[in-house]
């Protein structure tokens, strides 16, 4: 629906139809809309979708902020039509670890994510989108928080924009505590350097070590470690996965009637619990006195 060249040639190469308004998309032959856009405009066109009785598949988070969110929590069908894509869940580690969550008492979460970016730039930088938790951190918030009942109560947060100099969050540091006693600690930062190892083709380097009272279990891109507390070891390496690619192909379940892997509400929970990170580093970077 852009106005330009390039649409026009991608649609011909595709055999694709350009229609220069959403409320033109033809509702009859249509199995899925696919929204992928900045943060803060999403939520109005896919409630719109929604409302058309659409099945939509939209760009994590569903929003930029719970007030943002709340446009689609009114929409027709958005706990049933509604897909949003955390591509964590299309993993083949997310399973085990999960299992291995709910099967054990524990103790702490600790989560690294870094994404590579040459620049923060374009919709990324826009204070309204949110930093660096809202658009990457959020992937580890949603999966972390699917595992815990409750809202978590923000124990500390900070905030910096010295790695790119942009108006945005750029390095976002963490510590929450669930109702039930878990503890999570996220760090969370765009990155100029490009790590050896990592997802999607290794421009996203996630860490997730999750401390419980009979064991520990690693999540590191494609590796899985486990320590029991007996002191038996089991390591299983993952080929390496297009998210994206398996994405797609949950979509294509979505389609024909399949639930979402993550599903409005999940969602909301963890666009609610980023916006309160934001907002607890905001709070803490004003406390600190200029030099």
């Amino acid at each position: 629906m852009e106005k330009d060249e390039r649409t026009a040639l991608l649609a011909l190469e595709l055999g694709a139809q350009v229609v220069p308004i959403v409320q033109e998309l033809p509702a009859d032959d249509l199995d899925l809309a696919v929204v992928a856009l900045p943060t803060t405009l999403q939520p109005a066109i896919c409630a719109d979708l929604l409302n058309r009785g659409f099945r939509v598949l939209t760009e994590k988070p569903v929003a930029a902020d719970a007030e943002g969110a709340a446009v689609l929590a009114a929409a027709s069908g958005a706990n049933e039509r509604l897909m949003v894509g955390y591509t964590l869940h299309q993993h083949p580690a997310v399973e085990i670890l999960s299992q291995w969550v709910r099967d054990n008492d524990v103790i702490a979460v600790n989560v690294r994510s870094v994404a590579h970016k040459d620049n923060i730039d374009s919709w990324r930088a826009d204070p309204k989108e949110g930093g660096v938790a809202v658009v990457n951190g959020i992937h580890a918030i949603e999966l972390v928080s699917s595992w815990f009942e409750g809202d978590p109560d923000v124990l500390a947060a900070s905030a910096s924009n010295s790695l790119y100099g942009s108006a945005v969050p750029e390095h976002v540091l963490s510590i929450l505590d669930f109702p039930r006693g878990p503890v999570f600690s996220l760090q969370s930062y765009w990155s100029p350097w490009q790590e050896p190892q990592g997802l999607n083709q290794g421009d996203w380097s996630l860490t997730i070590d999750v401390l419980a009272t009979d064991g520990r279990m690693l999540w590191s891109n494609d590796s899985l470690r486990l320590w029991n507390r007996d002191g038996g070891q089991h390591e299983q390496d993952f080929e390496p996965s297009d998210l994206f690619l398996r994405q797609a192909e949950a979509a294509l379940r979505f389609c024909a009637g399949g639930m979402p892997a993550v599903t409005f509400a999940q969602a909301l929970r963890a666009t609610q619990i980023a916006d309160a990170i934001r907002k607890a580093a905001a709070s803490e970077a004003r406390k600190v006195p200029a030099p």
